[in-house]
């Protein structure tokens, strides 16, 4: 089976729970969509697949540590190696026999949220996962936005964001290139001014309207007064009310420096961040249709088209 390759490494005790792992794995991969009875094939193989997660020996740390050997061997030398950190909402308000949800988007949405980090080669094919964290919210920090905007970042839910940087950087091998992509969430100043190690780099997609050190002071006027440095063709995927697409992009870029945010004190003394800004933008889009826009900060240098137009494939 090809699980048991891919958790070759894997320790839970003994050979039995190493085995029943790579018959699960292999089970549910299978048939993703299915119930556990339905994926495993009968009531008796589901039970012994709730044995096992009941099992004290068996630990997601310890699984996903195994599979995350196999991701390693599967890695570009000297890379780059395209980091991909996103957040999974995992619904299940309409699961009555449960415990320990917490709220979602709102009180009358309950789960779990999963911060995962997605290893994959510079053409975008998956490797594998580096690093997870699951975690149920705080039921008494709803409604309570402003109170936690004045707490510290490490009190914060964004620290997962700069926690997935530390963990994927402990878990590569050293001196590998690494970009780690995320989306408009992972925009903040924390992040960018987050420790790296040598050859480690962000490419963030931006807040159009977020401070930098510029004439124009916010990041949309400022590459707005940039020239369009070329054109590039992106393949553009269906989406909700989108057919599939090749879009033409122009392109603007130019090195800025992000300002810290107006709620740090002023004693604190933070220190601007240089980037390179990215604007991507589908000037003459298909009727009906609302234009590609992408607005991206990355530690790398841009100085040529070709080099946006990678920062942009690369998103």
């Amino acid at each position: 089976m090809w699980s048991e390759h891919e958790l070759r490494s894997v320790r839970l005790g003994d050979r039995r729970p190493n085995r029943r792992l790579a018959i699960l794995v292999e089970a549910l991969a299978a048939r993703p969509e299915a119930s556990v009875p339905q994926a495993t094939g009968s009531w008796a193989a589901a039970k012994a697949a709730y044995r096992f997660w009941d099992n004290d020996r068996v630990s997601p740390e310890a699984i996903l540590a195994a599979h995350r050997d196999s991701v390693r061997d599967r890695l570009p030398e000297i890379g780059p190696i395209l980091v991909i950190q996103d957040t999974t909402a995992l619904d299940w308000t309409t699961h009555p026999a449960t415990s320990g949800l917490r709220y979602l988007a709102n009180r009358r949405k309950a789960g779990l949220l999963a911060h995962s980090v997605l290893a994959a080669d510079p053409d975008g094919v998956p490797l594998g996962l580096l690093h997870q964290h699951v975690w149920a919210r705080v039921p008494d920090e709803l409604g309570h936005r402003e109170l936690r905007n004045k707490l510290p970042t490490q009190a914060k839910e964004t620290q997962r964001w700069i926690d997935a940087l530390s963990a994927t950087e402990a878990g590569l091998p050293p001196g590998v290139i690494v970009v780690t992509l995320a989306d408009r969430e992972a925009d903040y100043y924390d992040l960018f001014a987050a420790t790296r190690h040598d050859g480690s780099h962000l490419l963030i997609r931006a807040k159009p309207r977020r401070r930098v050190r510029h004439t124009e002071n916010l990041l949309d006027r400022a590459l707005r007064t940039e020239p369009v440095r070329g054109s590039f063709n992106v393949e553009i995927p269906r989406g909700p009310g989108r057919p599939a697409r090749v879009a033409s992009l122009t392109a603007r870029f130019a090195a800025v420096s992000l300002a810290p945010p107006l709620t740090r004190r002023i004693g604190d003394r933070l220190p601007d961040l240089p980037v390179t800004a990215i604007l991507a933008e589908e000037e003459s889009p298909p009727e009906g249709q609302e234009p590609i826009r992408w607005w991206l900060l990355t530690t790398l240098p841009v100085t040529s088209l070709a080099e946006a137009q990678r920062m942009v494939l690369w998103y």
